[in-house]
């Protein structure tokens, strides 16, 4: 009989607009039969607004709803603790797997429903499945410190040894592996363990159905842009479906508008004239009206003398026409608060020069901070800091400055973040609170300049 496997990944913030998520749902449930395993590849119970107003709570009708299987950690997952996850994974009707992650020598979330491997049956197969988070899910996840990711590789040649002992037909990897420093890990799992299909996550935008050696490897777009469904019938093929325009699950639209309005997401806080768009040229190319917004926001709540932000802790949402608490939230979803704290103007040098000095080695001319308060002038032919200022004034080495920024930006420079510094609350409660005190009004000022872009990319 027909085997077929129907894959998501990296929802996030896909609950907090209810129609989008009803029509998830509704593709889901319309491809299905008796011989289908829904499976999840990570990602999908944060961030978002409704994850961190609900504890990751809210993900659950929708796991119900669409019959979810299997599912294994995605690094956000562990956003707001790993006992937020585990209280989540307890009630969830899935497996959740896992085979490289361990607390203290144990296989973490042992007793929280987390097991290596499962194999399910479905229309006379037996499926063997194991699941692999990215090896450093503890460095991108705060929650995720106190457990050890480790190679991929030793652990499925494991999880295939075991899975083939117990006489599984096909052997799936639920991936959430991605890429570390540009490295693609799927590719080397692909190569090195004899798996007949990954089911891969992480990499948003990038949508993959191609074969490495005799390994189907499929990977969605995330966010809920698409669906694949994998399909055995002799041979393995697979197809990406896409949401847009899908008929929407009513039940599950109505569950989460009900969530929206139980929080206070629909609040109205301010209405933008033109969109401040958030993609990734507004995030990692240099200044952005969504940066300035945002550093601004920080700045005004705090009095600091100079705000900072870094561009991978903003998630994607564009603000137009009205905006909302939950559009806020959704921007900064991360339970972490704005704190004021002094430094001296060489350590802020050195934070500011790391906005380019760290490189994707596929987008070395990312920039990686914004800024309110000051300009940046950065040379990408001699990959340096070539100016700084704050106030108009250089930034004077020896001197001290008052600085505003998320708690896990200071730490990640050793900036000390004791519980008496000054703090301003979440993200996004600043961003609420500067919105309804200032509207929302932001335009490029030529904080961030950046030299010698084009002879780089040549």
């Amino acid at each position: 009989m027909v085997l077929r496997l129907l894959h998501y990944a990296d929802l996030e913030d896909t609950y907090d607009d209810p129609e989008h998520i009803g029509q998830v749902a509704g593709v889901i449930t319309r491809l299905q039969d008796e011989q289908t395993v829904v499976i999840g590849a990570g990602d999908n119970i944060a961030p978002g607004a409704l994850a961190l107003t609900t504890k990751c709570q809210h993900t659950l009708p929708f796991f119900k709803a669409v019959d979810a299987a299997v599912e294994t950690l995605g690094n956000h997952d562990f956003d707001y603790g790993w006992e937020t996850l585990l209280s989540v994974i307890r009630n969830t009707p899935q497996t959740w797997l896992c085979a490289n992650a361990f607390d203290s020598g144990e296989r973490f979330g042992a007793d929280g429903g987390i097991v290596p491997w499962t194999i399910l049956e479905r229309g006379g197969h037996r499926i063997g499945l194991f699941g692999l988070a990215n090896p450093k899910t503890d460095t991108r996840s705060p929650g995720a410190q106190s457990v050890s990711f480790t190679n991929p590789i030793p652990a499925a040649t494991e999880a295939v040894e075991t899975l083939g002992d117990r006489n599984a037909d096909h052997i799936l990897c639920v991936s959430h592996l991605g890429e570390r420093d540009g490295h693609n890990d799927e590719i080397d799992l692909a190569r090195a363990v004899d798996v007949d299909v990954i089911l891969g996550g992480d990499l948003d935008d990038h949508p993959r159905t191609d074969w490495i050696n005799d390994t189907l490897v499929v990977r969605t777009s995330g966010k809920g842009v698409d669906l694949s469904e994998v399909v055995y019938d002799g041979a393995w093929t697979a197809t990406l479906h896409s949401i847009a325009n899908a008929p929407v699950d009513r039940s599950v639209e109505r569950q989460y508008r009900d969530f929206c309005t139980n929080k206070g997401l629909d609040q109205i806080v301010a209405t933008v004239e033109t969109p401040i768009i958030c993609s990734v040229e507004t995030l990692f190319q240099g200044e952005s009206r969504l940066g300035n917004f945002i550093t601004d926001a920080y700045r005004w709540v705090s009095d600091a003398t100079v705000a900072l932000q870094h561009s991978a802790g903003i998630q994607g949402v564009t603000l137009q026409d009205t905006i909302t608490v939950g559009d806020l939230i959704r921007l900064l979803p991360f339970d972490m608060s704005v704190v004021r704290t002094e430094i001296s103007g060489a350590t802020l040098r050195d934070i500011i020069a790391s906005g380019g000095d760290r490189i994707y080695p596929t987008y070395p001319e990312f920039w990686h901070l914004h800024l309110s308060g000051g300009t940046v002038t950065f040379d990408y032919n001699e990959r340096v800091l070539t100016g700084a200022t704050v106030g108009g004034e250089p930034i004077d080495p020896t001197a001290t400055y008052s600085v505003a920024a998320p708690e896990n930006l200071l730490r990640s420079h050793e900036v000390t973040v004791s519980p008496e510094l000054p703090s301003y609350g979440r993200q996004y409660e600043t961003l609420i609170a500067y919105a309804q005190a200032q509207g929302i009004v932001s335009q490029l000022d030529g904080r961030i300049m950046r030299h010698g872009l084009e002879e780089m990319r040549s």
